[in-house]
């Protein structure tokens, strides 16, 4: 089977768009490569990575971890942030030598959804370097597992509500759709509202304390980093697909792309599983099924 294709064949706007497509990932790539190299004694140990959502992400990112041997534990979903801190009491409990271990929050959007949120980031990123629930755990105590109680006995103080874990063994890598703002967006707000700003200044301190990586990709860098995808990674080996299906799925997608339902990986994949699936009205169903 045929994995690459002649670029040129896209036209000098598409070959462009495939080129932005391969610096952005290249870059990316390189970030993640790098993670696996934090020390204890970095002064920002700590990314956030923001991207469009359903390219690619957080697969890549967990493949090259596991690919290089770095300890990390993944946290996914809306948790609450009572759960976030029962997973990161776990991890600190289990972890007696204090070696360097990479939380990776996938989508965590709690974690920056209100100023209380932000405030408790901010605790376990610089500073005190401590996650503290300040809560009565009486309602949530039953739900838990025996591991989970024993790690928050742990981290308790027989004087204080709730737990503290300290967080100075962990590097936070938050990979999310959500972008943190800049000193001049937080300035601007506070021009024309006080209150509404308040929480945008919590989410800028967040960004203070991090490696911040903005994958802000236009129309066209974006197509490219799909194409590159496609043409460039085993993403749809096992489906066989010749350099021409390739082209066909790509040329459609740069075609219809202000009509399209989605624009993913995913949407990637369904196309092709489409085109196998209907070999000589994949076109139409294409129609049907990812155009407004």
């Amino acid at each position: 089977m045929e994995t690459m294709i002649n670029m040129n064949v896209f036209g000098v706007t598409k070959e462009q768009a495939i080129q932005k497509g391969i610096q952005n990932r290249d870059r990316f790539l390189q970030i993640v490569d790098k993670l696996s190299t934090i020390r204890n004694e970095d002064k920002y140990p700590h990314n956030f990575i923001y991207g469009y959502p359903g390219i690619g992400k957080s697969f890549e990112i967990k493949n090259r971890l596991e690919a290089a041997g770095t300890k990390f534990v993944m946290v996914t979903g809306n948790v609450s942030m009572f759960a976030f801190g029962v997973q990161l009491a776990v991890i600190n409990f289990l972890n007696p030598n204090q070696e360097r271990i990479i939380v990776f929050c996938d989508d965590v959007d709690t974690l920056v959804a209100n100023e209380t949120s932000c405030n408790m980031l901010k605790s376990a990123l610089h500073g005190p370097k401590i996650f503290t629930y300040e809560k009565s755990l009486q309602s949530q105590w039953s739900n838990l597992s025996e591991l989970q109680k024993e790690a928050i006995k742990y981290h308790q103080d027989d004087e204080k509500m709730g737990f503290q874990v300290p967080t100075g063994s962990m590097s936070f890598l938050i990979v999310s759709n959500i972008q943190l703002p800049t000193d001049d967006e937080v300035r601007k707000a506070r021009e024309k509202s006080k209150s509404k700003s308040s929480l945008l200044a919590h989410k800028n301190a967040i960004r203070s304390r991090c490696m911040v990586q903005d994958f802000s990709l236009s129309n066209a860098e974006l197509w490219g980093w799909i194409a590159d995808v496609v043409l460039n990674t085993p993403c749809l080996d096992e489906l066989e697909l010749s350099v021409d299906q390739k082209q066909s799925i790509l040329d459609f997608i740069w075609d219809n792309w202000e009509s399209l339902t989605e624009r993913s990986i995913r949407l990637i994949e369904k196309m092709a599983i489409i085109m196998q699936e209907y070999p000589n009205t994949y076109m139409s169903v294409w129609e049907i099924d990812f155009l407004k």
